[in-house]
């Protein structure tokens, strides 16, 4: 069984159509379909059935490419450790954040890690769905709301922090000292979208006070949730650190009664070789939420 014989099966398994999975691979269709015969001859079942223009897999092929991510999950990691031995900080980081996150928690590291180590390309990608693209392996590793645990994933709790009420310096709110939890349900507030995690976590959190809380708007990036506020549109429930990164806007955070907090984490594959870029990146990422 050779190794391009698997990458051909896991591709007609992904597009399940021979044209559409040829073009692409870079061959033709008949080269496909003659690669997978000899395939099906090494394990001697078939793996796909033809039914008119339609493929589907057997329940071998189900089982053939359950093992084969495996085996070639397990060629990539003996790759990168490979590749750690000839040069230990280099080659591409992805790590995925959380959308707000990436406005303000990251910048100050990865000017620092660059400086250090500048052979290694980092990419930084938002999403909304951490564990799952990570699980995926579309990135290296996660930073995210610590979230419960999956066979697959170590989860490494490195930060927490509270939740206040975001204003205006212009609203009738910004010479309080402190929100109580039951004088949310009358502000106008803006939030993220249901099913971004700021989100979920403070309805949660108001399913627990006995409160809900509907926004008056709901934008999908901090950017423009600043700056609704800033226009004096509303207030928002935002992580107390943020402030910092805004104190030249016209803003001010007020502590809430009993605020809900969040707990952020490291993710990562716990079947996955890490290389040493990315060991290095964890421990300064862990480093730098320590000293905040």
């Amino acid at each position: 069984m050779e190794l391009r014989h698997l990458h051909y099966f896991l591709t007609l398994c992904e597009e399940l159509h021979f044209s559409e999975a040829a073009f692409k691979i870079g061959i033709s269709q008949p080269t496909l379909s003659q690669q997978i015969r000899v395939l099906e001859g090494e394990v001697g079942v078939p793996l796909f059935d033809r039914l008119g223009k339609k493929t589907v897999q057997t329940e071998a092929g189900l089982i053939l490419q359950r093992y084969a991510i495996k085996a070639i999950k397990e060629l990539e990691n003996a790759q990168t450790a490979i590749d750690d031995l000839k040069d230990a900080y280099s080659g591409t980081l992805r790590v995925a954040v959380l959308p707000s996150d990436l406005d303000y928690h990251l910048t100050e590291l990865l000017v620092a890690f660059h400086r250090a180590f500048p052979s290694v390309h980092i990419e930084v990608i938002p999403s909304i769905d951490i564990p799952n693209k990570v699980l995926l392996n579309e990135v290296d590793i996660g930073l995210a709301l610590v979230e419960p645990a999956h066979s697959q994933l170590t989860a490494r709790p490195i930060f927490k922090e509270s939740y206040c009420l975001f204003v205006s310096k212009k609203s009738h709110l910004a010479t309080r000292k402190k929100i109580e939890i039951s004088e949310l349900v009358d502000i106008p507030l803006i939030l993220y979208p249901k099913g971004f995690y700021g989100r979920d976590l403070i309805d949660r959190w108001c399913l627990t006070q006995g409160i809900r809380v509907e926004p008056i708007m709901a934008p999908g990036s901090s950017t423009a949730i600043f700056q609704l506020i800033e226009a004096g549109v509303g207030a928002s429930i935002q992580p107390h650190k943020l402030i910092e990164a805004f104190e030249d806007k016209d803003m001010i955070a007020i502590p809430i009664e009993d605020a809900p907090q969040r707990s952020l984490a490291i993710i990562y594959r716990n079947d996955r070789y890490l290389s040493k870029a990315a060991q290095r990146f964890i421990t300064e990422l862990t480093d730098y939420f320590q000293k905040q």
